[in-house]
């Protein structure tokens, strides 16, 4: 590996040599791209929205994309390992988030416990843009209950004569000794273009920072390599068709705060897109996606102590097939998008055991999911339109949702039945709306109202006897569990002075109905399979719950050296009556009913702040980041959740521009090596020890551009 990572050195040196003497001896820059935007087309501003693109991805060192996403005000992150940092956006997790990939494209992961959310299957450097929408807003892209987080990979794009480039990315971490490789070849004429990439990386094991001079080392080292190949052909300028693969790969990844590490992961990606524009005097495009996302995902307990006496391993097949159609249409000041789309998830998934005791090895053989199914297929309509000084969204989607298994398993005691019927089927209504008063050229004033819906997931629906909650209960699904719905409101206030700079001010309100918590089953019905588990949950409608908020951000203005930004986001979640179960070790004993309780895996209060200077015309750029988390004392007495301490953390980093093809980015994050672990970290699994995040980091990042 070391002899392979020096000659890739070499080469990019090489690549770095011989774009400068293509800079001199060509007549033709390439230039980066450009955006026009007029009132129109500008983005829906009555909603809290984000979005990064490349450059400012490439601004930082990023391992993990859900590591990156922790960045953004109200968005945080579930750390379970060294990687696949699962998303949380003002404290809605998991299903409760649509997280898509190239608008549109559905992914399931295969492990329970959430090894592999959906960003984990995309690495940073694919990346082209990111769109993070808040709230139940969003209705084009299927149900969205908590929000939208879209990742659009890099597209291949005609050219005007035959054309090819080349991107490539070499970078190196301390602490982690992790390596990272990435290139892709680009081009095409006017008729036939593609983008072709591939990326490696290999990560160790991190450190925590040092705490009374002793550093914790964690198991949390990783292996990911990737590809991905495009395909377009455009036969008229009107017409345009993408082919797409992309596969994702992980090998012996490590989690040491679950049961289980990840042995193996491939997933492919199967896409197809049709695009065709202006078809008539008021129909703006037509957009047809098809696509099929496959995971096989394989977990065991090999390198754990208990490997010798007990061999688990776990292997689940999850496979998404879907697809949808929208068409936009502009009559004047009126914009309509309208469309259906598709989901259908097939999930199977076994776990299976070895037990050796006194000479002897028995097996044993459980289903997580067998055959389990889930259709989801929905109608959207998205309309907006200026009128004087406001600018007004309304935005309509229905649901159909259907879900079966073939599993046969029956829970039935003193004629209550527990697990009994596994289909189901429900009709699901999401709406929003939304307006903006633009009271002078420099301030709006937004309110946004948002209904979204979503149908249980498939663990929700058909898990069984496995400890995949916050707690080390066992859990087991629900097939009649009702769907749950956001309500929510939104107020944005937005400043914007040329010579001061821009502020947002974000408020929001949620009032979740049918909120889908877990209750104890009485142990004379089931009991734990899991070791040390002192009891089985299972999925139930809640009631409600509520949540508020806000968010805050400034940014300098762009035309001065010295710059940066502010900002800082707070959520504060509570459910009205649960219930707390009192163990005495692994066996509960009572409970009792708490009142207004706190939502567990909340976030505290944080802010962040950049400042940045422009040096020799901007081709180097020093920056320093600053980030403050409040202690975490609002905390779940029912799930005994602890709280957290504050901390303060400080990274550094520079840009440098060598020429207009090749540029460093390096620095050192935690740079005062500070102890310290995120509220949402989870524990080592069999301890109440903290999941430490990693000491101070050093990196140097290379980019070449051809």
């Amino acid at each position: 590996m070391s002899k392979f990572f020096l000659l890739t050195v070499f080469m990019f040196v090489g690549l770095m040599q011989y774009s400068q003497a293509q800079m001199e001896l060509e007549d033709t820059i390439l230039l980066e791209p450009i955006t026009i935007s007029d009132k129109m087309i500008k983005r829906v501003s009555y909603i809290a929205t984000n979005y990064i693109d490349r450059a400012e991805l490439q601004s930082t060192s990023i391992r993990d994309v859900g590591e990156f996403l922790r960045r953004i005000p109200n968005v945080s992150g579930i750390r379970r390992g060294g990687s696949a940092i699962d998303p949380v956006v003002r404290g809605y997790k998991y299903s409760q988030l649509n997280v898509i990939m190239n608008n549109g494209i559905k992914i399931e992961g295969g492990c329970p416990n959430r090894m592999d959310p959906v960003s984990s299957h995309i690495e940073a450097e694919d990346i082209e843009n990111i769109e993070i929408i808040k709230g139940p807003f969003s209705m084009k892209y299927g149900p969205s209950f908590g929000g939208l987080i879209n990742l659009v990979s890099a597209f291949p794009k005609p050219y005007e004569k035959f054309e090819i480039h080349t991107n490539a990315m070499l970078g190196m971490e301390s602490n982690w000794n992790g390596k990272k490789i990435h290139g892709s070849v680009f081009g095409g004429n006017r008729t036939v273009f593609f983008h072709v990439a591939g990326g490696y990386r290999n990560y160790g094991n991190y450190e925590s920072g040092s705490r009374e001079g002793i550093d914790t080392v964690y198991s949390s080292a990783f292996l990911k390599y990737n590809h991905t190949a495009k395909f377009g052909l455009s036969f008229s300028k009107k017409h345009k068709i993408i082919l797409s693969w992309d596969g994702v790969h992980g090998r012996d990844v490590m989690f040491p705060a679950l049961p289980m590490d990840e042995k193996s992961d491939d997933t492919h990606i199967y896409s197809f897109d049709y695009q065709a524009e202006r078809l008539g005097p008021f129909i703006r495009s037509l957009e047809v996606k098809l696509y099929r996302s496959d995971v096989y995902h394989v977990m065991d307990n090999s390198h754990r102590a208990s490997f010798s006496t007990m061999q688990m391993t776990t292997d689940v097949d999850a496979v998404n097939t879907g697809g949808r159609t929208a068409i936009n249409i502009q009559i004047g000041n009126h914009g309509l998008q309208t469309g259906i789309d598709h989901e259908n998830i097939q999930k199977d998934g076994k776990r299976v055991g070895y037990m050796s005791m006194m000479g002897t090895t028995s097996k044993n053989t459980k289903n997580l999911w067998l055959d389990a199914l889930i259709r989801n297929t929905g109608f959207f309509a998205e309309y907006k339109t200026l009128f004087a000084s406001y600018e007004i969204y309304g935005g309509l989607r229905m649901d159909y949702n259907q879900a079966t298994s073939g599993d046969t398993l029956e829970i039935i005691e003193n004629g209550v039945e527990y697990f009994n019927e596994t289909g189901s089927e429900y009709f699901n209504l999401s709406a929003s709306f939304g307006i903006t008063k633009s009271i002078n050229p420099w301030l709006e004033i937004s309110l946004g109202l948002g209904r979204g819906t979503r149908s249980p997931n498939m663990l929700e629906r058909y898990i069984k006897l496995l400890a995949v909650g916050y707690d080390k209960y066992d859990y087991l699904g629900n097939p009649q569990l009702k769907p749950e719905t956001n309500n929510e409101i939104d107020l944005t206030l937005q400043i914007s002075k040329e010579r001061t700079g821009d502020v947002y001010m974000n408020f929001f309100y949620s009032f979740v109905q049918d909120y889908i918590n877990a209750n104890l089953l009485p142990s004379s019905v089931i009991t734990p399979q899991t070791p040390g588990a002192p009891g089985v949950k299972q999925f139930y409608n809640a009631g409600y719950i509520t949540s508020k908020g806000f968010e805050f951000g400034y940014k300098s203005p762009d035309r001065h050296k010295l710059g940066g930004d502010l900002v800082a986001a707070y959520t504060y979640a509570v459910i009205p009556a649960v219930k707390k179960y009192i163990t005495n070790g692994t066996e509960v004993v009572d409970d009792v009913e708490i009142r207004n309780d706190a939502l567990p895996e909340i976030p505290p209060f944080e802010a962040t702040m950049n400042i940045y200077y422009r040096l020799f015309k901007g081709n180097l750029v020093p920056r320093l980041t600053v980030r403050a988390v409040a202690r975490q004392d609002h905390v779940s007495e029912a799930f005994y959740e602890p709280s957290t301490p504050g901390f303060c953390i400080l990274n550094f980093s520079a840009n440098f521009k060598i020429n207009r093809l090749t540029e460093i980015n390096a620095g050192v994050t935690n740079l005062f090596d500070r102890n310290y672990y995120e509220h949402l970290n989870r524990r080592i699994i069999g301890t109440n020890e903290n999941l430490y995040e990693p000491g101070r980091v050093f990196f140097a990042t290379l980019y070449v551009n051809l």
